[in-house]
């Protein structure tokens, strides 16, 4: 993978749009402290600033900004780490530290960021991969993760997303897409095996998604304005899916405990409220609405036991 970087970033460079002002007052900073580091930093506009701290053996540090008040921050300790930031437009700020944790070492983070005010912070303790990009202004996207062979992606297009990602543990996927305005989602992840995916399409949309346990699955996906999902995951070898096509819907799933649950809900209308709650082993439940403000709620509570709710659905 480190071959890969500095191609990929000196190609990015070249995409970045060219000003016939001439670059002021930018600052560019590099600490290396150990054997076979490399960094390599661009940045072309005013007032821009690099930072980049390396600490150990066979880092890999690129940056490239252009435009006014952009500020990278880029900090490795350990081994084999690769980090990546691209920014243009103004104010935008990634803040990028890897740290080893035990025998745990290496991995990767990449930011981009097109627009104004935006943020991205990755911080990653042991062996992890976690990428970034937003489009747009004012975004937010944070990514924490601490365990080994961890993945964490974030696509953002719009104004005021906010998304963050908690990983602590092993063998974890998480990843999330928001494409609209004022958009948030929580990914939570604990244990070994679990996975998590959103992606939401509209407005003022919110999403939460909460794991422990192990060899979990959540999917959701939200389209529309103000449609809210949340699915909590305790017991081991479920799947929770949520799919959402409207306005001001609400899903609510939750397996508390035991193990290979399956929990679906479809709306297909507006303000519907659906909510799933399962707890024993081997139990399973849909749900499908397809009316305006239509609820219901299935608790599940043993073993094996089945739910199918229809309400105006096909």
């Amino acid at each position: 993978m480190k071959k890969l970087l500095f191609p990929v970033l000196c190609a990015a460079v070249g995409l970045l749009p060219i000003t016939t002002v001439h670059a002021q007052n930018n600052l560019t900073t590099v600490q290396q402290v150990g054997d076979n580091n490399r960094a390599l930093d661009y940045q072309t506009g005013d007032q821009n600033k690099i930072s980049v701290r390396q600490t150990g053996t066979s880092h890999t540090a690129g940056a490239a900004q252009a435009g006014t008040l952009n500020v990278a921050a880029q900090t490795q300790n350990g081994s084999n780490y690769e980090a990546g930031s691209l920014q243009s437009g103004t104010r935008n700020t990634v803040t990028q530290t890897q740290t080893q944790l035990g025998p745990w070492t290496g991995g990767r983070a990449i930011a981009v960021q097109t627009g104004n005010r935006n943020a991205i912070t990755q911080t990653q303790d042991g062996t992890a991969a976690a990428s970034a990009a937003q489009t747009g202004n004012s975004n937010a996207a944070t990514q924490q993760q601490r365990g080994r062979v961890l993945r964490a992606d974030i696509q953002q297009t719009g104004n005021n997303n906010q998304t963050t990602q908690d990983q602590l543990g092993s063998g974890l996927d998480a990843s999330a897409t928001a494409s609209g305005n004022r958009n948030t989602a929580l990914q939570r992840q604990r244990d070994v095996g679990n996975r998590a995916t959103g992606t939401q399409t509209g407005n003022d949309n919110s999403l939460t998604q909460l794991q422990e346990a192990f060899d979990n699955v959540a999917r959701a996906a939200q389209t529309g304005n103000r449609n809210l999902a949340e699915q909590r995951q305790r017991s081991s070898m479920s799947e929770a899916v949520v799919e959402q096509d409207g306005s001001q819907n609400r899903a609510y799933q939750t397996q508390s405990s035991g193990y290979e649950h399956r929990a679906y809900i479809d709306q297909d209308n507006n303000q519907g409220l659906a909510i799933q709650q399962q707890a024993g082993i081997l139990n399973n439940a849909a749900t499908y609405q397809g009316g305006f403000n239509e609820s219901s709620t299935v608790v599940q509570d043993g073993r094996e036991n089945n739910a199918v709710v229809k309400q105006n659905h096909p």
